[in-house]
């Protein structure tokens, strides 16, 4: 499973690249948990601990982070701080849309979800709503503001072989998965060609 969390009242888009991920990791709340011996009796914590593959973080419904979650703390509140690493096979998602279902809708005020996606890489994909298509009303309607464009740096982080996982190439994402299957993000109105190489 994903964990969505809303950073819209509190995401730095212009502020440090720690200072993002902190706001990204935590401190997320659990329902009816202030203490962390009601979290370890929770079954909405357990559901957490046992769902939490990959955090997506997104400010007015726009997907600005994505990362690998890798552990999580739990404060004194019982409050949740995950503990995350870039998931290079999954930034051609941030600056897009979360789709129907991710999204939060109009009197949705809880900062965490649960979206049901398996392990596989295209469900994590399917997070976002189709390069292009408008947003639907009710997500347009929880904008809070208009964010001037930002400038995107390419990702390129180092595999296990020293050559780089990511790639950023004339405005195509290439992420090579630790599975070692390439994947390819387009660029609104792209398309991509896969050509076999010639036999011998």
């Amino acid at each position: 499973m994903a964990v969505v969390v809303n950073v819209s009242h509190r995401y730095p888009r212009t502020g440090s690249r720690d200072e993002q991920l902190a706001v990204v990791r935590g401190d997320w709340p659990v329902p009816e948990v202030d203490t962390p011996e009601a979290f370890a009796d929770s079954d909405d914590a357990q559901e957490l601990l046992d769902a939490a593959d990959v955090l997506v973080a997104a400010a007015s419904n726009e997907i600005v982070d994505v990362q690998r979650v890798t552990g999580l703390q739990v404060d004194e509140g019982g409050h949740v701080r995950f503990e995350t690493a870039d998931e290079p096979a999954l930034a051609g998602l941030v600056g897009r849309r979360l789709r129907a279902g991710a999204a939060w809708e109009p009197g949705e005020s809880w900062p965490v979800k649960l979206v049901e996606a398996s392990r596989d890489l295209m469900e994590y994909l399917d997070l976002a709503a189709p390069v292009g298509e408008a947003a639907s009303e009710a997500q347009a309607s929880t904008d809070e503001h208009d964010a001037a464009p930002q400038a995107t740096q390419a990702t390129q982080a180092p595999d296990a072989s020293g050559a780089d996982a990511s790639r950023d190439l004339g405005g195509f994402r290439l992420s090579l998965t630790d599975d070692g299957d390439l994947v390819v993000v387009a660029p609104p109105g792209r398309s991509v060609t896969v050509v076999a190489a010639p036999v011998g």
